[in-house]
């Protein structure tokens, strides 16, 4: 941080003398805040200068660098950086154009960005403390990374959510810590008392802890925490005291101070001060560290011997008789030449969870995951959007039960500088029923009122999303996840059609689950053999079967005939369909029909079979005792469990989708 100090005042002062403009006593102020660490004075003092003179290059310039470089503000920061840019005409400033490289990539214009990094080819740092060219170039490729990688993770597997302005202020928030009281711990940098002095150094003021306490529906008011009696009265901050982790089984505590990781056993937390872990803090910087839920195998980061580069994250093991084992570095699958941060373990200690900007990514810190392999942490795979963006993304933690995740980022559309995220995870979702919302309504639509067939709409409200859904009837799913189906109901009754869905919002901490129901009522009419304004089919030019529409038109009911389980008699509903519809094969002696039997799937194949055929006879003699020409009928035979409406061979469907099986059907024809 203090290098980015130098390297801003480097370009804003250069080499040129104050002229005397509008704005130059805004411009000096500015400086000297910077001096100061006062950032947000600093800030007020450009917006005045640029006020005075919305062209100046030092104005445009030092606004845009504060706004990226210090405030990690770099939506607000490109226009001022493009402005600066406009202005000096020829020349090139290598601080500006990184900068400006550096917002095109943070708000994802990635090609843009790549064509500033490539203007910065051959420039290197004056005082050689820095590889520019090594960050330029792993830069672009994380560019290109991006543009191949467009994807994002499909919402119903995962979505996120910045979890609120409760957290999440205009200051830094970071390190989600969980414990099992189902509380969140973190890192913030915001002003903790009035009479608290920023920092000099990067001008925000210092890390302290807070906490509070997850619900169904979001977060409770934090409030600070202190050791080691995090009931203690708070004190003034005069130094950085950030969480890292929590043991799975909220035994232990680690914090970070003084460039430390310090030990916190929580059952004594009231009585010992914080111990510096000793496994750990075996070189200058260490930084992050997480303890397994066996209490025994620890994973850190540290910039200490082994390193392959920048940080690394090692591992240390506890033997039987208390001694931790010599560091143990991960390897290059894992630890790059760049930094490595914030490792995580799963519960089953299968899967790792880490930081790293030396991957592939999307730019900056993404995070990744590695399978444990044979007793080996397997290659690094970037986690994907939504997870991860062209900003800073690390501390990634989850719940026992890899439900919900928290995590930490710099991407655009936050509160301000870093918030913490919340993801939550839909495979292990609770799928019942949310109580005490009402988002959703139903409605039914039934254009021709001679059928069983009509139309269900769910209408969701604003400003919902919808992960998944589903329609039942009388319990039976329905095929399909749309807000709309139709559905033909074959025989009149009273149905009970039950819509559930997943939704989610922007601002929604958990997805909700809206649930629905109504009742669907058909009542039979029967079919009048009267004259009707419906235009009938001329029998006379149709050669094979007949459609739907033609039979209705002339008055010929072809739903199925349902039968009850394991009976081939019928209901006096059923009879009375098939006496109309014999009123109007008579009237009609040139139209035929062919009478299938079927059952459902339970029977053996032969009883099936015997079943099927029967039904399919009962309905012959029906429409014979009506008196219609027996040599109407081309055929009448049982196929068992042939052709199902339903598939339910070896699945339990339902008596609902039993009984859509257990049927005759009619086809007619004209000859």
């Amino acid at each position: 941080m203090a290098k980015k100090l130098i390297i801003l005042l480097f370009f804003l002062v250069q080499t040129t003398t104050w002229a005397v403009k509008p704005e130059s006593k805004y411009l000096r102020k500015a400086q000297r805040q910077i001096e100061n660490g006062n950032l947000i004075e600093a800030k007020k003092n450009y917006q005045k200068a640029i006020e005075k003179n919305p062209n100046s290059f030092k104005a445009n310039l030092g606004m845009g660098l504060l706004l990226s470089e210090f405030l990690s503000n770099y939506t607000s920061a490109q226009p001022f950086l493009e402005k600066a840019n406009s202005i000096t005409g020829q020349d090139t400033v290598p601080a500006l154009i990184f900068a400006l490289a550096k917002c095109y990539q943070h708000n994802g214009d990635f090609n843009k960005a790549i064509t500033y990094f490539n203007l910065l080819d051959g420039f290197t740092d004056p005082d050689n403390e820095v590889d520019i060219q090594k960050e330029i170039v792993k830069r672009i490729n994380d560019c290109n990374y991006a543009l191949k990688h467009t994807e994002k993770t499909q919402t119903k597997e995962l979505y996120i959510v910045n979890i609120g302005s409760k957290i999440n202020s205009d200051m830094p928030e970071y390190v989600p810590v969980l414990t099992p009281q189902n509380e969140l711990i973190f890192t913030s940098r915001r002003k903790d008392h009035e009479k608290e002095q920023l920092s000099y150094l990067d001008g925000k003021y210092f890390e302290s802890m807070y906490i509070s306490k997850i619900n169904d529906f979001g977060m409770s008011e934090p409030r600070q925490y202190t050791l080691p009696d995090k009931f203690r009265k708070i004190k003034k901050q005069k130094d950085h005291t950030s969480v890292v982790s929590m043991s799975p089984d909220g035994s232990i505590l680690f914090t970070f101070h003084n460039n430390k990781i310090y030990e916190i056993k929580m059952d004594q937390r009231t009585t010992e001060k914080p111990r510096k872990s000793k496994t750990v803090n075996f070189d200058f910087y260490q930084n992050h560290a997480f303890l397994c839920k066996d209490n025994k195998t620890l994973y850190f980061t540290s910039e200490g011997k082994g390193s392959k580069g920048g940080l690394d994250i090692f591992k240390s093991v506890k033997a039987e008789n208390g001694e931790w084992s010599e560091p143990e570095n991960l390897g290059y699958d894992v630890n790059t030449e760049f930094d490595e941060d914030s490792p995580f373990v799963t519960e089953d200690g299968n899967t790792l969870y880490f930081a790293s900007n030396g991957h592939e990514g999307y730019g900056n810190f993404d995070l990744y995951r590695s399978k444990l392999i044979n007793g080996k942490w397997g290659p690094a795979e970037n986690l994907g959007q939504p997870i991860n963006s062209p900003g800073h993304d690390i501390f990634m933690v989850l719940d026992s039960k890899e439900i919900n995740g928290y995590f930490s980022s710099s991407r655009n559309g936050g509160y301000g500088d870093m918030d913490i995220y919340k993801i939550n995870y839909l495979t292990n979702l609770n799928r019942e029923c949310t109580p005490g919302i009402d988002i959703l309504s139903l409605n039914i639509k039934d254009d021709d009122k001679s059928d069983f067939k009509n139309t269900i709409t769910a209408n969701i409200s604003n400003p919902y999303n919808v992960i998944a859904s589903e329609w039942k009837v009388n319990e039976v799913k329905e095929e399909g996840e749309k807000l709309s189906f139709t559905k033909d109901y074959l025989k009149d009754g009273s149905y009970a059609i039950n819509y559930k869905v997943i939704v989610y919002c922007d601002t929604c901490f958990a997805p909700l689950v809206a649930c629905k129901s109504i009742e669907n009522k058909f009542e039979l009419e029967k079919a009048v053999v009267t004259e009707t304004k419906t235009e009938m089919p001329d029998l006379s030019k149709i050669k094979g079967e007949l459609s739907s529409d033609q039979l209705k038109a002339l008055g010929y009911n072809a739903s199925p005939i349902y039968f009850d389980f394991d009976k081939s008699t019928l209901s006096d509903e059923f009879i009375t369909v098939l006496k109309n519809n014999a009123v109007i094969l008579k009237k009609h002696k040139e139209l035929h029909l062919e009478i299938i039997g079927y059952t459902d799937a339970k029977g053996t194949e032969k009883h099936n079979k015997r079943l099927s055929n029967k039904r399919a006879k009962i309905v012959r003699e029906i429409l014979i005792q009506e008196n219609i020409n027996p040599n109407q009928i081309l055929q009448s035979k049982g196929k068992g469990a042939d052709n199902p409406v339903i598939d339910c061979q070896g699945k339990d469907c339902g008596e609902e989708a039993h009984k859509q099986n257990r049927r005759v059907e009619t086809k007619v024809f004209s000859k």
